[in-house]
């Protein structure tokens, strides 16, 4: 008997193609990975034999914080933020945000990274 996951990948690939999935989970990696994206952009001193449950909000740098990946289109991220202050921080880093995002997803093809103000609250 197979299971609900291999049919559904079936299905998937069967109607988006072979690629799909492999496309889809590094989509999902690439948005799910903001936070140490910008950790890597600025890095903040933490104990790295603390657990990372022990390690609190105040471990993430806080522009992360405050914003977060929105969507991807036609090779331009759009990083939205809470206040245009934070945007203004990010685009100071943007050349090195744009790096990393490239060294942690070659495979996504980002070419840009766009920012905007968020209408509401983030989801973050």
């Amino acid at each position: 008997m197979r299971k609900a996951g291999d049919i559904i990948s079936s299905l998937l690939e069967e109607r988006f193609g072979k690629g799909f999935l492999e496309t889809a989970r590094s989509s999902a990696e690439l948005f799910t990975s903001w936070e140490k994206i910008v950790s890597e952009v600025w890095p903040r001193a933490v104990d790295p034999d603390s657990p990372r449950e022990d390690q609190g909000l105040e471990d993430i740098p806080a522009v992360a914080a405050h914003s977060q990946i929105r969507e991807l289109e036609r090779g331009i991220l759009l990083v939205e933020a809470d206040h245009p202050g934070w945007i203004q921080i990010l685009q100071i880093k943007q050349a090195e945000l744009l790096k990393a995002v490239q060294r942690r997803s070659p495979e996504m093809d980002v070419r840009g990274i766009a920012f905007t103000l968020s209408r509401g609250s983030l989801s973050v």
